[in-house]
């Protein structure tokens, strides 16, 4: 489809990566692609995220996929993620090929979803303002500090109204923008307006539990996902609020914890479907139709390099034979029986291929 602007792609980044946990043991093993017959790997190894050469390696490819800024996973001050951004990323000498806005991840600061802790909020953001918002190179919409704020539905949905009020007289400066969208079945009425008006902007992180998770890896996902963002969309701009669509190439967290069905990257309701093959069809059905230009026309990755759900774009080495089996018992457990390709860098292809493809129509 033609749109009427460029859209503005950010990825969500994680700064998490070490190369030994506690106790010496291997982080990566929480990474699905670890346990495949033929282990996949990221492009850049099983790296370390402070390494220079693997933060040169991200933003070239964040550019190769047309990747304009990171939204940075954030947990609090002072600790390895913060750091591995201020004093890693920031000041690698790449850094200015990209913008960056932080995500503030809320589990790790409220807490509870059934009494949340908001006591950290106004700190926190004092904080980011102090080390963050002045940097040329921090994303701004409308002269505003784009903050990302994970499951602020659980966390400012009929709750926490006075620590945003809090925030809006503190730092009228924040253009904040919810993960606020989401909602499983057409009995749920869809999103809400009285909802978005919390917040400059509202998004979905989660595309996996409103789509693929919820129906397969099937065309009908991709379609229930698009009808979820039109309906959004509609309800915040009624209340003067933006949308910003989400995309995500599959999920696998099967690695880490359980209760969600893992799904590989291409359609299970037709034959012949190729890896890549549902991202592409999101971005054309989900994401393009769906953007807003008084958020930019912002489009969101979820994720960049979030490896541990396998969730992420960035570039595998390219090097393994497609798996289908696993280390478990078995030998499905990880996989579910379907085929994983160590895919290269397709799906940063895929989605700059689509973006201009969209201009060019």
């Amino acid at each position: 489809m033609s749109v009427s602007a460029k859209p503005l792609v950010g990825a969500y980044y994680y700064p998490w990566y070490q190369d030994r946990g506690w106790f010496g043991r291997n982080p990566w093993r929480k990474a699905m692609r670890q346990h495949l017959k033929y282990p996949q790997e990221p492009k850049s190894g099983l790296y370390n995220s402070r390494d220079p050469k693997v933060v040169a390696d991200h933003i070239e490819q964040s550019i190769r996929g047309g990747i304009s800024f990171w939204a940075v996973s954030w947990w609090g001050p002072g600790g390895f993620k913060d750091d591995t951004f201020k004093n890693h990323i920031l000041k690698h000498p790449d850094s200015s090929k990209l913008k960056y806005a932080i995500l503030y991840e809320s589990t790790g600061r409220m807490r509870s979803f059934k009494n949340p802790d908001y006591r950290r909020w106004i700190g926190d953001l004092k904080y980011l303002k102090k080390n963050y918002f002045d940097d040329p190179r921090y994303l701004k919409i409308n002269g505003r500090c784009v903050v990302f704020v994970y499951l602020s539905r659980e966390y400012f949905r009929n709750k926490g109204q006075n620590a945003l009020r809090q925030m809006r007289d503190k730092f009228p400066e924040i253009y904040l923008v919810g993960d606020d969208v989401y909602f499983g079945d057409d009995s749920a009425g869809g999103y809400k307006a009285e909802w978005a008006r919390n917040f400059d902007a509202v998004t979905a992180y989660d595309v996996y539990g409103q789509s693929i998770g919820k129906l397969g890896g099937t065309h009908k996902a991709i379609e229930f996902l698009a009808k979820n963002y039109r309906q959004a969309k509609k309800a915040a701009n009624s209340v003067g609020t933006a949308f910003i669509p989400a995309i995500a190439p599959g999920y696998n967290d099967t690695a880490v914890r359980r209760g969600h069905p893992g799904r590989a990257r291409y359609f299970t309701d037709i034959d012949n479907s190729e890896e890549g093959d549902i991202f592409r069809e999101m971005i054309r059905q989900a994401a393009l139709p769906n953007i807003d230009p008084s958020c930019n026309n912002i489009i969101m990755v979820t994720s960049f390099n979030e490896w541990y759900e396998d969730s992420q774009i960035e570039a595998t080495a390219g090097t393994s034979p497609a798996s289908s089996t696993d280390d478990s018992r078995s030998g499905s457990y990880y996989t579910g029986g379907r085929r994983y390709v160590d895919y290269g860098y397709l799906y940063l292809d895929i989605l700059k291929e689509e973006i201009l493809k969209s201009k060019q129509e």
